[in-house]
């Protein structure tokens, strides 16, 4: 293996058997072949791409050198195939150059390296010394400019292999491993748990990482100084993020799609709650049937009796990290006898085209756009310049009637200084949406995006029918004036389906919205 001049091959031997190791969360197959490749919804023959991911966009040729399949659903049945994956990984990725030597991919490769040894694989001794290479060069290229999630990822990778392995250079890694999570624990898990940022995709994945170092914790036990002092605090903080992730599901079980977020993409929440119950916490297998306002991510979740609506009454997200986030303030989305009625744009790419730019817009959220305009300045791929900032956020969460209501001042950087003012009602069998614009000249067009699966069928001049469901659901704009658009959802990346939109007009900066169902 060739290598920078000042790199070193740290001299390691792998660490004695550790404890009983959990089996983490296994994700679905990526390899439906020997030669085929399927991430993101897209199958690719492996003859074809190579490593660099010929012809492929950028998440997906990471994903080529993430190995998820070695730990996947019934990786047992491709284990040949995984050992001739691995030692050519090696033998055709040993320039330190391309995609697969970014520090993320190179992170999430070593920990699912050492997960599949843990699990009672043999690493051949050249795997080993890969292995020790990755982490070594990883160690001088965290990713500090990016933050969030990455550097995470970044620390959790050092102190997988500060545990699987022994040696010198593992005091490094883990000194610098630790101190990170004890820092970006506080930094990014807010008071109520949530993610900060208020991504609940991203919030199962940092609480998958927070459980798989957790599980290495428990099955390394005492290997390394200051363990006892970082577990309780992985215990506390895991106990938070659970509470937050079942506020911000639907009675389906998946995810609300707030900033960027998908489905299939991540282990679902249920597989998030079977594994921390495995690893000793107590999850509910009900769904949240209480309203729970989450005061410092700033969602609320209001629930009564077979209705369950999510609400963004939330900043985008870190000041200083706000790439994941769309200009979706004071959206929501709700589902009614466990089915999803009215959703969001949701995530299909990361690549910097006409469709990132469409999904991370107001008009594909169910909130108020005004004078054609986002929220939020929302750019490139993962750009935000002015940012809508949400404020006098009030819930009543008790009694027969839950409501909340907030503005927002992201319009307020136009001449006319616009501010969007949205209350939430929810009762036995109806919700209300009321909005107000305050401020001159402002065009202000609501949006109420409907499950792909249901059809809009118009009754009177402002009542419409919700078919494709079992009970009745009717949709009435009592003031303003409606009218039904294509629209488009992409629940998944790689996926776009096609639904329908009920748009709304203000009348005099005023509109109100009434669901009723039986």
């Amino acid at each position: 293996m060739r290598k920078p001049k000042n790199l070193k091959v740290p001299k390691l031997a792998v660490r004695s058997k550790p404890r009983e190791w959990i089996q983490p969360i296994g994700r679905k197959p990526r390899m439906p072949d020997s030669n085929t490749f399927t991430f993101l919804n897209l199958s690719k023959s492996f003859r074809e791409t190579g490593w660099e991911g010929a012809g492929m966009d950028r998440l997906w040729r990471y994903h080529l050198h993430y190995f998820d399949d070695l730990n996947a659903e019934c990786s047992k049945e491709r284990l040949a195939i995984h050992r001739v994956l691995v030692d050519d990984w090696i033998r055709n990725n040993a320039s330190f150059e391309g995609v697969g030597w970014e520090p993320y991919p190179t992170s999430l490769r070593i920990v699912n390296w050492i997960k599949w040894a843990l699990a009672g694989n043999s690493l051949e001794p050249k795997w080993l010394e890969s292995l020790a290479m990755q982490t070594e060069w990883l160690s001088e290229r965290l990713e500090f400019h990016l933050l969030g999630n990455h550097l995470f990822a970044n620390a959790k990778a050092l102190l997988f292999s500060a545990l699987f392995f022994e040696g010198e250079a593992t005091h490094g890694w883990w000194k610098t491993g630790t101190e990170l999570v004890h820092r970006q624990m506080d930094e990014q898990i807010l008071g109520d748990g949530g993610h900060f940022e208020r991504s609940p995709m991203y919030h199962g994945i940092v609480l998958e990482d927070l459980l798989d170092l957790l599980n290495l914790f428990k099955a390394y036990e005492h290997a390394m100084p200051g363990m006892s002092d970082l577990c309780p605090k992985l215990l506390l903080k895991i106990s938070a993020m659970i509470d937050w992730l079942r506020a911000m599901i639907h009675p389906d079980e998946g995810i609300g799609f707030f900033n960027d977020s998908a489905l299939e993409h991540e282990p679902e929440p249920g597989q998030i709650f079977s594994y921390a119950s495995k690893l000793g916490f107590s999850v509910s297998e009900s769904i949240e049937e209480e309203s729970k306002s989450l005061e410092q991510t700033g969602y609320v979740r209001l629930a009564k009796e077979h209705a369950v609506a999510l609400i963004d009454a939330a900043p985008i997200g870190p000041d200083y990290i706000p790439g994941h986030a769309h200009a979706d303030t004071l959206s929501f989305e709700l589902s009614i006898r466990g089915r999803r009625i009215l959703v969001n744009g949701g995530t299909s790419t990361y690549q910097n085209n006409l469709q990132r730019h469409k999904e991370r817009s107001t008009q594909s959220h169910n909130t108020v756009e005004v004078n054609g305009r986002n929220s939020s300045e929302v750019w490139g791929a993962f750009r935000v310049a002015r940012r809508a900032k949400p404020f006098s956020r009030s819930c009543e969460l008790g009694g027969n009637t839950a409501s909340v209501s907030c503005s927002h001042d992201g319009y307020s950087r136009m001449c006319e200084r616009i501010v969007h003012h949205r209350n939430w009602e929810l009762q036995a069998g109806k919700f209300r949406i009321l909005d107000r614009m305050e401020g001159r000249n402002a065009v202000g067009v609501a949006r109420f995006h409907f499950h792909p699966n249901l059809q809009l069928k118009q009754r009177t001049d402002s009542i419409w029918q919700v078919e494709g469901y079992d009970h009745g659901v009717l949709f009435e704009v009592i003031d303003g004036l409606g009218m039904v658009e294509p629209s488009t959802h992409s629940p998944a990346f790689g996926r776009i389906l096609e639904n329908q939109c009920l748009s709304v007009s203000l009348i005099n900066g005023a509109a109100e919205v009434s669901i009723t169902w039986d």
